[in-house]
């Protein structure tokens, strides 16, 4: 039996989850959560990282997990991610194409990140002459920082990947339920979106809004300190009948952008998939806990909208349905403990 750790340092909190991996089973051997210290992420202080990483050893302790090597995550509005056409090329060719592609969409020098690709779909799954790759490139500088992070922690990384595929994979067996979803990841900083057909990648985007985004937008729209807006965001979140709809209207704008780029990822996709439509959407991350959101997201999409539930093909002793309704906080952190 192997077991595997999935360490999802956010901004707001951090995540982590252990799985055993067992003839094709996975079972949930522990899982926790805790706040992340304010700003430590981006802060280029070595006490700073020193902090986080107490916080994170500290956070491991608590939850029982004594193994020193876990599986993380990059940021996504930090990672360039992209899924591109490219000839039919075998792997070896394709591994020496793909910095000439690579050029086409990263707006840093090749030297200052890290590139890593994946065959999505080859010319024979999408029926034409060309294939879809998943290109990643990350900025060595923000790998740098992570990784100096986890040696503080007494850690060593054994999978470094990004949040919206270690989200697609924690959720692929409840989207294989319907022929296309997407994904919907509410963070504190970002939103980020994916759409999954037949259970494969096809399409990505972050933008750059999400929970902190609203609480400053109920701030300024009810004169509220932050910190009060915060709370009245928690308590209320997007029902539009309470406080006589002023909560609503007041994060309206910042909805509203968020709508309005899913409905452009969603056209994307009918344009490249003629006849075709989402079927359902799953809402992941923190801020998709709020209450209203998904009724918020229903009836703006006129889509079936549900909350992310990672655990679907984890075995969970019933000491661990206290999580149910974290799950989609736990997203991230399960699809990296998924990953072998």
């Amino acid at each position: 039996m192997m077991t595997i750790v999935g360490l999802d340092i956010g901004s707001h909190t951090i995540k982590v989850v252990e799985l055993a991996h067992d003839k094709g089973k996975c079972t949930l051997l522990a899982a926790g959560s805790g706040r992340t210290p304010k700003n430590v992420l981006v802060s280029q202080d070595q006490k700073d990282r020193e902090q986080l990483a107490e916080t994170i050893k500290k956070l491991l302790k608590d939850t029982g997990i004594q193994s020193q090597t876990v599986n993380i995550a990059l940021p996504e509005s930090q990672v360039f991610t992209r899924i591109i056409e490219t000839p039919q090329l075998s792997k070896v060719e394709l591994s020496s194409a793909i910095k000439w592609e690579a050029e086409q969409y990263i707006p840093l020098p090749l030297d200052q990140v890290s590139v890593d690709f994946s065959i999505l779909r080859d010319s024979r799954a999408t029926g034409t002459s060309k294939m879809d790759v998943l290109l990643v490139a990350s900025p060595r500088t923000l790998i740098d920082r992570y990784l100096s992070i986890l040696e503080l922690a007494d850690l060593s990384p054994n999978i470094v990947e990004t949040e919206i595929i270690a989200t697609t994979r924690s959720l692929l067996q409840s989207a294989s339920l319907v022929k296309t979803a997407m994904i919907v990841s509410l963070g504190a900083q970002t939103t980020d979106l994916s759409i999954i057909r037949q259970g494969i990648l096809t399409f990505t985007r972050s933008i750059s809004a999400g929970g902190e985004a609203l609480s400053r937008a109920l701030a300024q729209g009810l004169g509220f300190e932050l910190s009060q807006a915060e709370e009245f965001k928690r308590a209320y979140g997007v029902e539009r009948d309470k406080l006589e709809g002023k909560i609503v209207e007041a994060v309206k704008p910042i909805m509203d952008t968020i709508i309005g780029e899913i409905n452009r990822a969603i056209a994307y996709y009918q344009e490249k998939y003629r006849g075709e439509h989402i079927d359902a959407v799953f809402l992941s991350g923190g801020t998709a806990r709020l209450p209203g959101m998904v009724v918020y997201f229903a009836q703006s999409l006129n889509i079936e909208v549900q909350l992310a539930n990672p655990w679907t093909s984890v075995i969970r002793d019933p000491r661990f349905r206290v999580l149910d309704p974290e799950g989609p906080v736990f997203t991230v952190a399960t699809g990296l403990a998924l990953r072998e």
